[in-house]
């Protein structure tokens, strides 16, 4: 351990060897070699060790248990997933060993295996609150999977019961209500999280996102006012916050808000194609501005449609026909079969005096109507 500290892992690895020949029936060495490997980045010997493991000592499952913890840190969920199902059939009653093995076989898409194994550790009476909440998360998890919302919903609830200052199930449980579109659940159950974990930054975005679902724009404002003055660099919170002010009718308020987002994350994806948008929402624009977003939306995504259709829109507000045109034609070249930009086209060849034109992309956007599928 020594060599390994001062980063002679071709030492290590030759002293641990020589300790593994010398008493091979004692796991240390072997356990200390797949630490080693680990920490090296040397995964092919990582595998050799863990073979060797399972050959000698098929039956250690305290053994293989923590091979399973030093592989989760490393995030090798594939060899951890073979190490947890090894220390399972030694016989080894380790609840937090099978919660792990649960979340793996989740992780895998062993869904109903993670379940089983979740749910047993729930209903087992004589553990810890903590241990059997981790198992009823993780069974709900595994059946949202599932896509089995119901009994989801009822293992995240009794998570929140067992322990009820951890946010994961109540994140979890308002996950699926918004699925279910239930947005007023959701804030229920983030309301409660909120009186148990007060000022928890993730509690707050989840509740302000289902506020504003909700239709609660203006404790939606206060929720995520409140997060970003204590996390400011709780970036999502920014395009929530300017959402609830644009439902509520405020845009300058919500292009402020996501001019506060490009100062402190300026490259937070498609962020200027957002305020761009926004800008064009304001009583008075400034076309001009719009433009400038415009261009560095472009610059970072040069083929989206969006930009070239609110350019467009842009051009049109300003009586530039021609700009116009031209921008909507290439929105129509990259998504031909959305009928906004052959309206905005029809209105700037009908400006423009070109009514035959106009009459024709006002035709096309009859026909994909007639082509949409009945809500």
């Amino acid at each position: 351990m020594g060599a390994a500290a001062a980063g002679d892992f071709a030492k290590a690895r030759q002293v641990l060897m020589e300790a593994d020949r010398q008493r091979p029936d004692y796991p240390l060495p072997v356990a200390m070699l797949v630490k080693v490997s680990l920490i090296s980045g040397d995964m092919e010997a990582v595998k050799e060790s863990l073979r060797m493991a399972a050959q000698r000592f098929p039956h250690d499952g305290k053994l293989h248990a923590e091979f399973v913890k030093d592989l989760v840190r490393q995030k090798r969920l594939d060899l951890a997933l073979a190490e947890a199902l090894r220390c399972d059939e030694s016989g080894v009653h380790d609840p937090e060993a099978i919660v792990t093995l649960a979340a793996l076989e989740n992780n895998a898409g062993a869904f109903g295996d993670a379940v089983r194994r979740a749910s047993a550790i729930e209903a087992q009476s004589d553990l810890p609150d903590a241990e059997r909440a981790s198992g009823a998360a993780l069974a709900g998890l595994a059946y949202e999977n599932l896509g089995q919302m119901q009994p989801a919903a009822e293992h995240l609830r009794r998570a929140t019961q067992l322990a009820p200052a951890r946010e994961e199930p109540y994140l979890a449980l308002a996950r699926i209500y918004e699925k279910q579109q239930s947005p007023k659940a959701a804030v229920d159950i983030l309301e409660q999280a909120r009186k148990q974990i007060p000022g928890s930054p993730n509690v707050l975005l989840a509740l302000g996102s289902s506020l504003v679902s909700a239709e609660q724009f203006q404790a939606a404002v206060r929720t995520l006012a409140v997060l970003i003055q204590s996390v400011p660099d709780q970036f999502e919170a920014y395009p929530k916050l300017a959402e609830a002010y644009r439902n509520m009718g405020e845009p300058v308020r919500a292009t402020e808000a996501l001019r506060r987002l490009a100062q402190r994350k300026p490259d937070y994806p498609m962020l200027h194609l957002v305020i761009a948008q926004s800008m064009l929402d304001e009583p008075s624009v400034d076309y001009s501005g719009v433009l400038d977003e415009l261009a560095r939306a472009e610059r970072a995504s040069p083929a989206d449609y969006d930009i070239y259709y609110l350019r467009g829109k842009a051009f049109l507000s300003m009586d530039k026909y021609q700009q116009a045109i031209a921008a909507l034609r290439r929105a129509i070249e990259l998504r031909p079969a959305e009928a906004g930009a052959y309206y905005q086209l029809g209105l700037a060849y009908r400006r423009s005096g070109q009514a035959a034109l106009a009459k024709e992309q006002f035709a096309r956007v009859e026909y994909l109507k007639s082509q949409s599928p009945a809500p």
